[in-house]
This record gives C-alpha cells, structure tokens and sequence, in this order.
C-alpha cells in the first residue's frame, strides 16, 4: 500500500466492496488548499488525461496525473508513477505505480448491487 507522509489523517474503512477488512483511506490537501479522502489502488478503471507532474506530489519521489471516470469523463483521482520508472507516452501506472481514487467518488459493489435490484423499468 501507498500511504502519503503528507497525509492530514488516516483512518481504516472496514467495509469497501463488500470485504471486510481495512482500507487506508487518507485525507490530503493539494496546493490549493483542496482537500481529499484518498484511497490507493494497483488498479482502476479511470483513464488519465494530460501530462505527468511532480509539482505538488503527495507521494514524494513520484509523479502524478489526473484520472476521470472512461465514461462520463469526471476527475476521480490519480495516477502515481516512480519519476525514474516513467516512459515515454506512458499512458498508466506501471507495477511499481498506482491509483490515488477519491473515496467519494468509488462506488461499492454493494451499492452497485442494490441499485441494479431496486431499480424498476420506466413506463
């Protein structure tokens, strides 16, 4: 797991995809005073928009790049890359690298579940 030493607090989600176990969830706040409840991730369904950048990484030693939802194409985290890892046109995370998801922005497989059996065609 990737945990930030820039990190505002620190807490354990124990219930996150319908596992029961902790989860480091961590607030961070970037440069603009922004604050965040961040989750790490080996991988996400996101697709990263514009360059990598060290500026402001909360992860020393790695660069960062903004991740929105493939679909709908809203900001929902980050990517993390070890600076000297990095490829030219590197489009992801390499295995060394990770996601930062937004905990706000992560919908629980027993959320999805229950709206998929409580909806109801529309007439």
């Amino acid at each position: 797991r990737n945990l930030s030493p820039q990190f505002l607090e620190r807490k354990n989600e124990t219930r996150l995809f319908g596992v029961n176990h902790p989860v480091s969830v961590e607030k961070l706040r970037n440069p603009a005073g922004v604050e965040f409840q961040v989750v790490s991730f080996e991988r996400a369904g996101c697709r990263g928009v514009g360059g990598w950048e060290g500026e402001g990484s909360w992860y020393p030693g790695y660069l960062w790049r903004v991740c929105v939802c493939p679909q709908c194409g809203r900001h929902i985290g980050w990517m993390f890359e070890p600076e000297d890892l990095l490829q030219p046109d590197q489009d992801r995370p390499s295995e060394l690298g990770f996601y930062g998801i937004i905990l706000g922005k992560i919908i629980d497989e027993d959320f999805a579940q229950r709206v998929t059996l409580a909806s109801r065609p529309l007439h």
